[in-house]
């Protein structure tokens, strides 16, 4: 673990965490740290030059080339010992860097951050920690506020990195990527959630007209136990469409509207950024310019936090269920299909404090 200096450019929201509050000898005492302002550094997050002094960092992946050939470095992966403890903030610092002497992908690609369920059987699942595309040949670094986590980021774990390209070494559209990620652990007050992984990171096609192969055939809903004591309930959802020359240029370059279905109560979420032609990892080749269905390239793609809790009744079962539609809430038909059909990378879990 590194601590880090702050400089005056780093932005701060300037609240101590204060202490336990409580007067017995075995009360916690918490530093005070202020904590990063990821709120104004929305909606690019892009990494700051320094942090707080006790702020540690922790390298996940540290500097690993990513890329298809002669090696499959699609997806890495690495066991770490993370922080335990009491931490007000928890950040996730992804940068990517062309090799050295070679080129980025020319490509913008998917790509993904996860640790396993069970990180003695990493065959058992996966949660996505964060979602991101890469930008069409240039490098990037941006930092992300997972906080929410943070009763799962502690101790023994098994992370992957996974980027959806098919270059390396020597070809002719670039050699491919070179991956950092870093935790950034603030101690302090915890404000730690109980995590109810409902789907890690997987592909679901929209547009097909057959009942048995619609989004509905795709999705089983989900049951989870509500604690009696829960006072605060949120989905988070992470949505990147993908695919275009398909009925209305989806799902990439069409608006689409999401729906976490909470005991038949529907929380509904676009996602469509219009923004992209703003993105300060620029220039870059292609069409980064261009809107998108729930991502531009060059940046992570945070997803949507909606507050559930009305939905819900602590004490009880709750039925969790999804559906994409077209944002005008009409199903969509892709009549039109191209060989590669749209689809939308989907992750959702929920967080409850008691």
């Amino acid at each position: 673990m590194k601590a880090l200096t702050l400089t005056p450019l780093l932005v701060l929201l300037g609240l101590g965490c204060g202490t336990s509050g409580v007067d017995d000898d075995d009360a916690t005492e918490y530093p005070d740290i202020p904590l990063y302002d990821f709120e104004a550094a929305a909606p690019w997050f892009e990494c700051p030059e320094s942090f707080e002094d006790g702020t540690d960092e922790v390298r996940v992946f540290d500097r690993e080339e990513q890329h298809f050939g002669g090696e499959n470095l699609r997806q890495i992966s690495t066991d770490i010992d993370l922080p335990t403890g009491d931490f007000a903030q928890i950040g996730l610092w992804l940068e990517l860097r062309c090799p050295e002497g070679g080129q980025c992908d020319d490509w913008d690609r998917a790509g993904s951050v996860q640790m396993a369920l069970d990180p003695s059987n990493p065959d058992g699942g996966y949660r996505e920690i964060a979602r991101f595309v890469t930008p069409y040949g240039r490098g990037m670094c941006q930092y992300i506020d997972v906080t929410a986590l943070a009763s799962v980021l502690q101790g023994p774990q098994h992370f992957t990195s996974w980027i959806d390209t098919w270059v390396g070494p020597g070809h002719s559209d670039g050699d491919g990527w070179v991956t950092s990620v870093s935790l950034l652990y603030t101690p302090g007050e915890p404000r730690n959630s109980s995590v109810i992984d409902i789907w890690g990171r997987r592909s679901i096609t929209v547009g097909e007209i057959e009942p048995e192969s619609n989004v509905d055939a795709q999705v089983e809903p989900f049951t989870v136990s509500i604690p009696e004591n829960a006072r605060r309930v949120r989905a988070h959802v992470v949505t990147t469409g993908h695919s275009f020359g398909n009925t209305a240029n989806c799902a990439e370059f069409c608006s689409m509207r999401h729906d976490v279905i909470v005991n038949d109560t529907i929380h509904d979420w676009e996602g469509w950024r219009d923004d992209c032609e703003q993105n300060p990892v620029s220039p870059q080749a292609g069409t980064w310019e261009y809107p998108r269905n729930g991502w531009c390239p060059g940046a992570i793609a945070v997803g949507k936090v909606l507050n559930v809790l009305e939905s819900v009744s602590p004490g009880e079962d709750a039925v969790i269920n999804f559906d994409i539609l077209r944002s005008n809430g009409s199903q969509y038909d892709n009549t039109a299909p191209v060989d590669l059909l749209p689809h939308t990378y989907v992750s959702l879990k929920l967080y409850i404090e008691e």
